[in-house]
């Protein structure tokens, strides 16, 4: 008769105790990427509401004590979907935002074009529709993560505008005008139709100049994408 998968044959060809060695490192992340993979990826199918943590196991093909050993309920897994996001989105648009200007005007320029590349990215869209669909369930849950990544936009944002435009200013007063003007113009917009990558850019541009205007700098870029 065959020997069971999990019964080892030992050298007297007797078979064992089953001797499971602990998950290697590379083994533990490839399991959390497959939850919050198929976590995130039904959230936005059925609604975070509506997603059960056994559903959300049998997307990701791990036993649901895997899953409660990691995650003991939904928020933390919805919590730490959004933080490998923001880190990815962090370092993706690093990437693709080199090389990096010499001054204050082509970067922020810069920074403007790379919103638009960032709403494209397929990760961007699924998570701003949880964050919609969520809000209406869990306002609170929702309200927090929009706070936070309003919070660090407009940190890397005052980090960049400190670095290239100098001291005496107050950089995160303009870095937060900048992410209010040009995210209260784009949800207002999206909400009665669909806004083309130019107006982004184009009225992005506008604030920048305006901006620009506001320390006393004249601007000398094509502001055309």
């Amino acid at each position: 008769m065959a020997q069971p998968a999990d019964q080892p044959i030992g050298a007297s060809g007797k078979t064992g105790p089953s001797r499971r060695g602990r998950p290697t490192a590379e083994r533990v992340a490839a399991i959390d990427a497959a939850i919050r993979s198929a976590a995130l990826d039904l959230f936005v199918e059925v609604g975070f509401g509506a997603a059960s943590m056994d559903a959300i196991a049998a997307a990701a093909k791990v036993s649901k004590g895997t899953l409660y050993a990691r995650y003991d309920s939904k928020e933390p897994l919805f919590r730490a979907i959004l933080e490998q996001q923001l880190e990815e989105w962090s370092q993706r648009s690093s990437a693709q935002t080199r090389p990096v200007p010499a001054n204050l005007e082509a970067r922020l320029r810069q920074y403007a074009r790379a919103i638009v590349k960032v709403q494209r990215w397929p990760e961007f869209r699924k998570i701003a529709t949880l964050l919609t669909e969520s809000g209406r369930a869990f306002p609170d849950l929702a309200r927090e993560w929009d706070e936070i990544i309003t919070r660090r936009s407009i940190e890397a944002l005052t980090r960049d505008m400190e670095q290239f435009g100098g001291p005496g200013i107050d950089w995160a007063f303009f870095a937060q005008l900048f992410h209010s003007a040009v995210s209260g113009w784009h949800r207002a917009e999206t909400s009665q139709r669909e806004v083309q990558d130019d107006e982004l850019v184009a009225f992005s541009d506008k604030v920048i100049d305006v901006i620009l205007a506001s320390i006393g700098l004249t601007p000398t870029m094509d502001s055309a994408v």
